[in-house]
């Protein structure tokens, strides 16, 4: 059995560095609706079997308990903690997906074929653009020591090794590309596809004198 982790930050935090493009009704409207299509592709999902959301937002909590999956109201005190107490509530032996809340195109296929990439007893990576971690799949909770974050991949792939864990690392497709900077906003308009992010976006004012990475 595999569960499903999705770490949500709580909306007055959610995509800061998109202030110069949006406001923040619409940031918190945009971290939303990833959220929820994130969910929708984890739910359609072949290969996991759970959803877990850690989250302290009343409208994140809302959304999660709209859909039936399983809420742990997040006291960690950063994210890495606050999946220590997500991980803590699961059988030792269960398989895990850690994936992130802002990935607006990833689809279930693309789930599944990262979860099956993941190698026997060992662990896959889905790495970001700066390096972090988008998604992260191990056949076992407690095998190794998570540290999301700016960076993480290599911190990730360095303690899967020390653990003697063998690793597959994915870095393109959709499950790789997450919003984190005004860039990444302008690419996803350009071709947005047809879930709720993409819909959310074309209705959206950005500022174009703002494209460029800051």
């Amino acid at each position: 059995m595999t569960t499903a982790i999705v770490p949500f930050k709580t909306l007055s935090e959610a995509k800061s560095r998109l202030a110069s493009v949006l406001s923040p009704a619409d940031r918190r409207a945009l971290a939303l609706a990833m959220l929820d299509d994130v969910l929708t592709a984890l739910a359609q999902s072949h290969t996991v079997d759970n959803i877990i959301v850690t989250a302290s937002d009343g409208a994140a909590q809302a959304l999660v308990t709209s859909r039936n999956i399983t809420l742990i109201s997040d006291v960690g005190t950063n994210l890495n903690h606050s999946l220590q107490l997500a991980i803590a509530q699961l059988p030792p032996a269960t398989a895990i997906l850690i994936i992130h809340a802002d990935l607006p195109l990833v689809e279930a296929d693309d789930i599944d074929e990262f979860v099956n990439s993941m190698p026997s007893g060992g662990v896959a990576l889905a790495g970001s653009h700066d390096g972090g971690t988008t998604a992260l799949a191990c056949d076992a909770v407690m095998r190794m020591h998570w540290s999301f974050g700016a960076g993480s991949l290599q911190r990730h792939m360095a303690a899967a090794k020390a653990a003697n864990l063998p690793i597959i690392t994915i870095r393109d497709g959709p499950i790789t590309f997450d919003i984190d900077r005004p860039i990444d906003l302008f690419r996803l308009r350009n071709d947005p596809g047809g879930r709720q992010t993409g819909r959310l976006l074309s209705r959206l004012a950005l500022r174009p004198e703002h494209t460029d990475e800051d």
